[in-house]
């Protein structure tokens, strides 16, 4: 046995005290990683051979030597501790255990490793409780997709039922009024659609949905047949979804009612949605047109119309500060967040 190795003649209860510990442990030695030492409970070790002296590492754990031989040569060369967390074994009757494997260098009188002494942690409470915790997770992640399913889909009935009033209404502002509703409720349908696909359930990219919203905003409200055209222009951010369904609510009032009153009846023009993260980390959301502009003295926190008390609601929500300014030519409403 060489100068790394534990020889049992140099210390005899030293050597029966190591054999009896509850912690496996081993001593590999050479560049085949022959075993000069192994302690009962090393050798309790599911293992394809018992391990015993003169044995290779590879003779009775061929696969570990496909993942750890690279890292034991690396610590003969360098003289550097390693450790492996939770390798996973099967025991005869299939359970499955996990292990933290310490690797030591032990070095000779020259100074050189001569030797390492693996030991090897129980711990597989730990990782089953980890993998409980991450299959609960999924599980939960995964029937709150299915609820925003169900929400999207209940919401889809609401609005069938709502576009079948509007048709049957006699009274052309109540079917209006009815029609958007339906809008406002499609926004709402559009991210619980989002939620059931995304793959986080706190936060939301924006920028896809807000051109989502104006694509629908502008085939539900034939804006290409009228010649006009919604740009979108939105900077790469995630917010959170009580945060999203606010804010698309507010674009889906000021859009449509830029697309309904900016330009004269026949008159093409476009409406533009910018959505930026400004240097401070704040955002901010613009909808403007170049169309007719906005009426003498309008100031939108005192302007009665359903679409800017809407708006006004939902800027109050987020916290935000709403501006309404000439856009020479047109209209720009601007939404500051925090």
């Amino acid at each position: 046995m060489s100068a790394g190795g534990i020889d049992p003649r140099n210390g005899p209860q030293l050597f029966a005290l190591l054999d009896a510990a509850p912690v496996p442990m081993a001593v590999i030695e050479g560049p085949e990683h022959r075993y000069s030492f192994v302690n009962a409970a090393y050798r309790a070790l599911p293992a394809r051979r018992t391990p015993a002296v003169g044995l290779r590492l590879a003779d009775c754990f061929p696969d570990v030597m496909d993942a750890w031989g690279p890292r034991l040569r690396a610590i003969y060369r360098d003289g550097q501790a390693d450790r492996v967390r939770e390798f996973e074994t099967r025991m005869a009757d299939g359970a499955r255990r996990f292990w933290d494997v310490d690797s030591a260098p032990l070095h000779g009188s020259d100074g050189s490793v001569h030797g390492i002494l693996l030991t090897a942690h129980d711990v597989t409470d730990k990782a089953l409780a980890r993998e409980a915790v991450a299959d609960a997770l999924a599980e939960k992640e995964d029937l709150l997709k299915e609820v925003n399913h169900r929400i999207k889909n209940s919401l889809q009935l609401v609005s069938s039922l709502l576009t079948l009033q509007a048709l049957t209404s006699k009274d052309p502002d109540m079917r209006r009024q009815l029609q958007e509703a339906c809008g406002r409720i499609g926004t709402i349908a559009q991210v619980h659609q989002r939620l059931h696909t995304a793959e986080s359930l706190q936060v939301l990219s924006v920028a896809p949905c807000l051109r989502d919203l104006c694509a629908e905003l502008g085939s539900t409200m034939q804006a290409a047949q009228h010649g006009r055209r919604i740009q979108v222009q939105a900077d790469d951010a995630h917010l959170s979804v009580d945060t999203v369904i606010p804010l698309t609510l507010a674009v889906n009032e000021l859009v449509s009612n830029a697309l309904k009153y900016a330009y004269a009846e026949g008159q093409g023009g476009d409406v533009e949605v910018r959505f930026q993260v400004l240097p401070d980390g704040a955002k901010r959301l613009t909808v403007a047109d170049h169309g007719r502009g906005l009426p003498e003295g309008f100031n939108p926190v005192r302007t009665d119309t359903l679409g800017m008390r809407v708006v006004r609601a939902f800027a109050g929500q987020l916290k935000g500060k709403l501006s309404a300014e000439d856009n020479a030519p047109g209209a720009r409403f601007v939404l500051d967040l925090p």
